[in-house]
């Protein structure tokens, strides 16, 4: 029946869902808790980020430790900061014990909060933390007035 295969996907979803929660809650508040030996799924890694606003412009700052620079990619489209990238295994040969650090790619898009000078954004890497400056093009966030005419 085709209602029971959605209902299945949806609970297999939602068991993957739990164990994720599990685990997040496992990581954070039992410290010498045993962890999983590899991280259920590598695509859920999002680095952490910090974002200020100087005035004259947003600086976004990521941690990016373990990530070389050619493997990062920044990209400016559609009024967001476009910000992907992997972090390779760096793993030494021989018998895992344990994995606490993903691993794989990672994105993340932020919306910018106000007009921007695309064309004079600049990114730094440095010690594993990604500096993107962002400039702004006008004091205050867009604000245009539209024009209302009368059409017969």
């Amino acid at each position: 029946m085709a209602g029971e295969t959605g209902k299945k996907d949806f609970l297999d979803e939602l068991k993957a869902m739990k164990e994720r929660m599990e685990n997040i809650f496992t990581r954070s508040f039992d410290l010498g808790a045993e962890r999983p030996e590899t991280s259920p799924r590598d695509e859920d890694w999002v680095p952490a980020s910090d974002i200020v606003d100087s005035g004259t412009e947003l600086v976004y700052s990521m941690d990016l430790p373990g990530v070389m620079e050619h493997d990062i990619q920044v990209e400016c489209k559609d009024d967001r900061l476009w910000i992907s990238g992997l972090r390779k295994n760096d793993l030494p040969e021989g018998e895992t014990v344990r994995v606490e650090r993903p691993k794989g790619a990672f994105s993340r898009v932020f919306k910018f909060p106000c007009p921007v000078d695309e064309e004079a954004i600049q990114a730094e890497f440095k010690k594993g933390v990604l500096r993107v400056s962002v400039p702004k093009s006008s004091p205050g966030c867009r604000a245009r007035r539209i024009e209302v005419r009368e059409v017969e």
